[in-house]
């Protein structure tokens, strides 16, 4: 079982470096211990310390490639995985998307780097798997911070106890939030920055 914290989910908000969707989310007692997220594209950080820094071939102004992130596995009950990679408008405080997947099988607990930029992955273990269309085409799209500007990205990894009914070609970060409400048995994220060229 899990239980998204009430009013406010699908517009959660985030300010400075605090979660998007994953400080929405609470987990009943007794669910499984919040996912370990860990990455070997950076050096991460936790929570309300200095985030890692992104390379810039993970920036959208460089090699815009995806970076691994992996995870511990999810409790007992986890049927897929999504990740969502987001940032903060300084201007309005909503999320900007940089990353949905969903129907990461349950035996992925690693994304590797550069991960093919479609709607329906088919290599290997990803097979299965989903990622919506940001800026036009599918799957990742890094950071662009304005010119001199740090800011910070949260890749936020839920253990979800279903597999989402999904059309990857019309979806968006709101369907998939939508979707995910009363499935979520746990997550979690870590958190990077990047500085605009």
């Amino acid at each position: 079982m899990a239980l998204f914290a009430a009013a406010g989910f699908a517009q959660a908000r985030v300010t400075g470096d605090a979660a998007v969707l994953a400080n929405a989310i609470t987990a009943l007692q007794g669910a499984g211990p919040p996912l370990d997220v860990t990455t070997t594209s950076f050096t991460p950080s936790p929570r309300d310390t200095v985030p890692g820094t992104l390379d810039d071939k993970y920036t959208a102004d460089r090699g815009n490639i995806s970076p691994s992130i992996s995870w511990t596995r999810g409790p007992a009950g986890t049927q897929s995985y999504a990740l969502l990679m987001e940032g903060v408008d300084v201007v309005d405080g909503h999320p900007v998307m940089h990353w949905v997947m969903y129907n990461i099988p349950s035996t992925v607990t690693t994304l590797p780097e550069h991960v093919p930029a479609e709607l329906h992955l088919e290599n290997d273990a990803l097979k299965g798997a989903m990622q919506v269309k940001l800026q036009g085409s599918a799957g990742y799209y890094g950071p662009r911070a304005p010119s001199g500007a740090t800011r910070w990205y949260h890749f936020e990894v839920f253990a979800l106890d279903t597999r989402l009914n999904l059309d990857p070609a019309s979806a968006d970060r709101q369907a998939v939030v939508n979707a995910m409400k009363n499935h979520v048995l746990t997550s979690g994220e870590v958190i990077a920055n990047a500085t605009g060229k």
